[in-house]
Parts: C-alpha cells; structure tokens; sequence
C-alpha cells in the first residue's frame, strides 16, 4: 500500500480533491485511498446531487471516512461538505491536484471516458486555490511526475 502524508482513518475523516478534470483525481483515488477502504464519492457515478447527498449521509451515519472526487473548483463548491463534515466531528483534507491545461487535455483524449474539451479550460479558469481558512486540517499538493503521483505538503 501507499504511503499517505496523513493518518489514514476508516472512520470520521472527509478528503475533498481539488483539480480539473483529467488531472489524475480518481486514479489517484483507486490507487491511494480505495486500499485504505475510503468510500468514493463522484457526481460522474452518482450523477445527481440528491444521490450524492445521499451517499454522504450514510458515511456520516456508519462514522465511514469518504473521498470527496469532484473537480471542486471554487470556494463555494467546497463549502457544500466542509461545515456538515465539521458538524459530524470529521477531520477535513483537501488535496489540490497541480497539472497544466496540455497535459489534462492529453490526459482526457485518452481515457475512456472523456469529457468536452471546453470544460477543461472552463474549470481552469474558475480554480481557486484552497485555504485552511476554509476549515480544512490538513492540505497536500499532489502532482504526476514520471506517471508516479508525487505528494508534498501545502505552502500558502
């Protein structure tokens, strides 16, 4: 298993990734935090916010520690899980997702499934960078270098 920066908890802690779409997210997610039996949380999958509310409710109900893999690109976007997660006592973890514009758009033309390139761009733009000041514990910048995800801790 991977090595994680932070203490890995089944119960009672919430990572919320923060990246553009095709910048490594859910691999990063089957690779790094499905071995630790996180449960993975993704509007792609569950497709509305309703199911998705739904499925954060459970993990709240059983004390189950989830990841948050949307693309989570404002403040706002954020805010939805941060204050409910600190209300049921979870520790928050943002994890921002570095990758340029080219390599997310090469990324995406060769995955399965594929998103409308002007989405990637349309994100890019609107990316805002995460703070502690949002509630977050703990924050990690993750990157690819030479196809291995590289993990470094957060500098504001």
């Amino acid at each position: 298993m991977k090595n994680l920066p932070f203490d890995i908890k089944k119960t009672g802690q919430i990572v919320v990734f923060i990246g553009i779409q095709a910048s490594g997210k859910t691999t990063f997610f089957r690779e790094w935090l499905a071995p630790h039996g996180y449960v993975h949380i993704n509007l792609d999958t569950l497709n509305t916010r309703p199911r998705e509310s739904q499925s954060i409710w459970e993990c709240y109900l059983h004390g189950l520690s989830f990841v948050v893999d949307n693309t989570n690109p404002e403040k706002t976007d954020r805010e939805r899980y941060i204050p409910e997660a600190k209300a049921h006592g979870y520790e928050v973890i943002g994890i921002f997702f570095q990758s340029s514009l080219k390599e997310c758009i090469t990324r995406n033309d060769n995955r399965e499934r594929k998103v409308p390139v002007k989405a990637i761009p349309c994100t890019q733009n609107k990316l805002q960078l995460p703070e502690y000041a949002e509630g977050f514990d703990k924050l990690f910048f993750v990157r690819i270098k030479d196809n291995e995800f590289e993990i470094t801790d957060w500098r504001e």
